[in-house]
């Protein structure tokens, strides 16, 4: 009986050193993953962050275009209103030229393409594509065309060019910005998406070592059940060896709550598995 008590409290002993060893490498491993996992959310919340700050700053460079765009109607109705009130008709035609090369049928085209963009019928890399070829035809027809009235110099019709250009060239950059704010979310949503699945690989990576660890110490907690029982059973042995009766002054509370314990297997304090470790 002895010997076989004393076998039992060795592999117990062993077990012990072993599943305690184990538990402590999973848990390193919960570790590691959950702070994986909650950095991985931290970059996400920042991401989510920027994506509404460009959101901010493409809605309000849109609304600026679209502004621009009113300014920039009216400034063209002026100019031209007011070229055929003092030339004739005759001066607006003569200043377009071919239709096909005239600013101002490549700034239709161009508002045509804004409305296509802005409405959904063009994807943002054909705009972005087709909206700078325009821009550099626009260039070369304004540096082919002379934009004064020559000879004929008046002083409000060089006003009312001068606004519908800065009213154009405010459309052009706002549209630009809001363009590159727009890609620019498209960035940091694909960004997400990707990080989103490492969050997903890093949670599952600390539900399972989670899992694992809680696993091991059950092992522990179960061969420390074994190694004092048997403990305690040798002591009893011994003591009746030695003539040595136990009294009721041994069982104390906490004694007796720890053979319950031990009993019904219930869960078990930081305290009791102190008191277990303890080999008097």
């Amino acid at each position: 009986m002895h010997k076989a008590l004393k076998q039992i409290e060795s592999q117990a002993e062993s077990y012990i050193q072993k599943h305690q060893k184990q538990r402590d490498e999973w848990n390193t491993k919960v570790v590691e993953n959950r702070s994986r996992r909650d950095q991985i959310n931290g970059q996400k919340r920042e991401l989510y962050d920027e994506i509404e700050r460009q959101r901010t700053v493409r809605d309000k460079e849109n609304a600026r275009a679209r502004e621009a765009k009113v300014q920039r109607k009216a400034a063209n109705e002026a100019y031209f209103t007011l070229r055929e009130e003092l030339f004739g008709p005759e001066a607006n035609e003569r200043n377009k030229g071919k239709r096909g090369d005239s600013p101002e049928f490549i700034q239709k085209q161009m508002n045509k393409l804004e409305m296509a963009h802005m409405t959904g019928q063009i994807k943002d890399a054909k705009f972005s594509e087709q909206m700078k070829s325009w821009v550099r035809k626009l260039k070369e027809a304004k540096a082919a065309q002379t934009p004064s009235t020559g000879g004929n110099s008046n002083a409000e019709l060089d006003r009312l060019y001068n606004v519908k250009e800065a009213a154009h060239k405010e459309v052009i950059e706002s549209a630009e910005a809001a363009q590159a704010a727009h890609d620019l979310m498209g960035k940091l949503r694909d960004e997400t998406k990707r990080m989103n699945s490492e969050h997903e690989m890093a949670h599952r990576a600390f539900i399972a070592a989670k899992k694992e660890a809680d696993g091991e110490h059950q092992h522990y907690i179960v061969a420390m059940r074994c190694a004092y029982s048997a403990r305690h059973l040798l002591k009893a042995i011994q003591d009746r060896a030695d003539g040595i009766q136990p009294s009721k002054a041994d069982a104390t509370p906490q004694n007796v709550d720890l053979m319950s314990a031990l009993m019904t297997g219930q869960p078990l304090s930081t305290e009791q598995v102190m008191a277990m470790q303890r080999k008097d």
